[in-house]
């Protein structure tokens, strides 16, 4: 069995995934109802955490790190979430989804760890969640909250064929229809019972990623969801602080502190290629 496979919450713990899986249904109930997601999250994530009486600033700007996804602090009370826009988009929702279990778990949990360390999504909590239980768990809140099999199961039945029937074309649709990256999207198929073990393995593969991103790029499908955006919405933090300092919330120091840090840090910042 592929190690990846392995290690998703969905075959390594069938009984906590069923759990979570109730979780998010009544998640989707409450903040988003039949809507598929895609890059609907990045608001879903502000307005759940304003509803529950927490602030959130939603950064997204560019990071030269490919392998950092995202990651999330609490600072002075409010929390922040960066996310990586020089990623594919699909990959900018999925980290997105990722990080909204973290603040999901700090809000219903009230979880003090994370106040002190926060959470930081690199390759490896993606590729590899099995050292950190709480990431395995973001990954399947992500898929389920972005992918519902109900959702999937519905699509299927639009295209006017059983489930079984679908033919490996049908992954790059889901992938354009759930704005899912490539990995996420083969292991939602395998909970839905579309793959076996040995087509997973298959799908998993470099090789087989390769042909099918390839005829994905080459056939315009889905194509947005499958390109860096490169937004940068500093100047919105940058405007909180000097907010801040017309208020006189923080010290005049402090201030022109955090200003120069954001233009050094814009200076530094990834273009489009």
């Amino acid at each position: 069995m592929n190690k990846l496979l392995e290690q998703c919450l969905f075959v390594k713990n069938p009984s906590r995934f069923s759990e979570l899986r109730s979780e998010a249904f009544d998640f989707r109930n409450e903040y988003i109802g039949d809507t598929i997601v895609r890059d609907s999250i990045f608001e879903i994530i502000i307005r759940y955490a304003e509803s529950n009486s927490n602030t959130l600033k939603l950064l997204r700007y560019p990071i030269a790190d490919d392998n950092i996804w995202a990651f999330t602090c609490v600072k002075e009370n409010v929390l922040f979430v960066t996310i990586n826009t020089s990623l594919a988009l699909n990959k900018q929702i999925f980290a997105a989804a990722h990080e909204l279990y973290h603040i999901y778990r700090f809000i219903n949990d009230q979880k003090t760890d994370f106040v002190v360390h926060g959470s930081l999504l690199t390759t490896k909590e993606v590729d590899n969640p099995d050292t950190v239980e709480e990431d395995c768990e973001a990954n399947a809140f992500a898929a389920l909250v972005l992918a519902p099999k109900e959702q999937i199961e519905q699509q299927q039945k639009l295209k006017g064929k059983s489930f079984t029937e679908s033919d490996i074309t049908d992954l790059i649709s889901f992938m354009d229809t759930f704005a899912l990256p490539y990995k996420a999207m083969v292991l939602k198929l395998f909970e839905c019972k579309r793959y076996n073990e040995q087509q997973v393995d298959y799908l998993l593969s470099d090789e087989a990623k390769k042909i099918i991103t390839d005829y994905a790029v080459a056939s315009n499908i889905g194509k947005r969801w499958l390109q860096p955006t490169y937004e940068n919405n500093l100047d919105a933090l940058r405007a909180l602080v000097e907010a801040n300092g017309k208020s006189f919330v923080l010290p005049e120091q402090r201030i022109s502190e955090d200003i120069k840090t954001i233009d050094d840090i814009v200076k530094e910042l990834p273009v489009k290629k």
